[in-house]
């Protein structure tokens, strides 16, 4: 599934169909099943005027989570304004098998060219985290296909080697204190190399969705280069705006930000409108002091960001290797991990004066966060449960607050029958606001809880609230 065929999408795709769209426009439709496969569902918003006399330009969105409503929600302010379709997944999801995912895009692609009039020429995706990695692996089969792509929190995956020719337009997005920020500038850059059309923004936040408002400048900027690109007829009196509002964002910045912006903007409007002078001043502003120390700065810390990255594997490594006879090591001891992974002196760095030390600290204690709470425990969960706990044990330290990482642990726990203990971390992943109903039903792992008296009453206010 992973490598359809072209010629098959294009079938799909070919005639807009908006015989059956029979939606609200300028409303959201919380769920819908697929006409053709009525286990992939998605939420859907169409703009107000939709009708068949026209073709519209379609967002799907694939959710690390499947969160398709509330997903849809952040893309609808943007799709009203600029008179989009928004489809978006509940079946998308991330750290899972990839099929899953792109079954699901293949699903809303040919729920596209069977229900709705969509543009052909105008077809976007979105993806966070490990479905916006998954999207990169459709660039070559689906490049007839999409005009472009929003990817957050999530670069081009290593192993698909190096890019060689430009992707559609492509709107990136990372918190500044994502544990992959520094793999979507390591993108962006890949992408400057070769000359494609790109945009970077980065938002005030963690490894997350960003705000309404991003993903409204995103919609905005795919319209625009649509517009350069021919794949819509300009509108001139529209592209002033945009370029007047630019310039006055890029006025009221400083420094490095000013600086980027700048190139930003001298990048964006090449062709529609004159940007020499645009040019000019960011080549001078590069020049300035304050600028080059910035950039020397943010190079720093990226280096240090790779050294704890590199620890950290240096680290994993170690848990997992076993001795001469086979055996494997003892697992982690909790305070001597915290030392070997220099925890308490990143979150020193993490309360420094300095926001762009701050925030380093704050991606490298998110990406040792994400490694013990989730990515390495899943290895040993099932078949070396004590490593599993070592793991989300060392999580929790670092920072108590993770709903997941509790909730995960009381998993563990119920495996290797410690039935007080799960029954309180279940509380505590409960009280942080973290369920997985359908999990504690049906996986073996909580078997052994199943017949405890405090079982129906673990499940009750779970269920009540859902």
């Amino acid at each position: 599934m992973a490598r359809w065929s072209a010629l098959l999408l294009y079938f799909w795709l070919a005639w807009p169909g908006a015989a059956h769209a029979q939606a609200s426009a300028g409303e959201i439709v919380a769920k819908r099943a697929t006409l053709a496969e009525p286990d992939q569902q998605y939420s859907l918003f169409l703009p107000g005027g939709y009708g068949a006399d026209k073709r519209w330009p379609v967002l799907i969105i694939l959710d690390a989570r499947g969160r398709g409503e509330q997903i849809l929600r952040l893309a609808t302010d943007g799709a009203r304004a600029r008179g989009w379709i928004v489809i978006s997944s509940y079946q998308s999801q991330s750290d899972v098998d990839e099929n899953i995912t792109l079954r699901a895009l293949q699903a809303l692609l040919r729920e596209t060219g069977q229900r709705y009039a969509y543009d052909p020429k105008r077809i976007y995706l979105a993806g966070f985290s490990g479905t916006a990695k998954t999207l990169w692996t459709q660039v070559d089969p689906l490049r007839n296909v999409i005009a472009g792509m929003i990817g957050c929190g999530g670069g081009r995956p290593p192993e698909l080697g190096a890019l060689r020719r430009a992707p559609p337009a492509f709107f990136g997005i990372a918190g500044t204190q994502d544990f992959n920020y520094q793999e979507m500038h390591d993108l962006d850059q890949d992408l400057a190399r070769i000359g494609a059309t790109r945009r970077l923004d980065v938002f005030d936040g963690p490894h997350s969705w960003p705000e309404a408002a991003v993903f409204t400048e995103a919609i905005a900027w795919l319209d625009l280069m649509a517009m350069r690109q021919g794949r819509m007829p300009r509108d001139e009196a529209w592209i002033d705006e945009q370029f007047a509002a630019r310039q006055a964002a890029s006025d009221r910045a400083q420094g490095l930000q000013r600086w980027r912006q700048l190139e930003q903007l001298a990048r964006d409007f090449d062709g529609l409108r004159e940007t020499h002078a645009l040019r000019a001043s960011a080549d001078a502003l590069a020049s300035q002091p304050s600028v080059r120390g910035a950039l020397e700065e943010a190079s720093r810390l990226r280096a240090d960001e790779r050294r704890s990255s590199a620890r950290l594997e240096d680290w994993i490594q170690r848990i997992g290797s076993r001795d001469m006879g086979g055996r494997r090591n003892a697992p982690p001891d909790v305070p001597t991990a915290l030392r070997e992974l220099r925890i308490a002196s990143l979150q020193e760095l993490s309360r420094d004066a300095n926001p762009a030390v701050a925030d380093s600290a704050q991606r490298r204690l998110a990406y040792i966060k994400a490694a013990t709470g989730s990515y390495i425990p899943a290895r040993y969960e099932a078949a070396e449960p004590e490593v599993a706990r070592a793991l989300l044990q060392i999580a929790l330290a670092i920072d108590p607050g993770l709903p997941a990482v509790h909730w995960r642990l009381a998993r563990v726990l119920a495996r290797l029958g410690e039935a007080d203990a799960a029954f309180e971390e279940l509380q505590a992943a409960r009280r942080l606001g973290y369920v997985n109903l359908e999990d504690m039903k049906s996986d073996r792992a909580w078997a052994a809880l199943r017949s405890d008296p405090r079982w129906p009453a673990a499940l009750a206010p779970i269920a009540e609230r859902r």
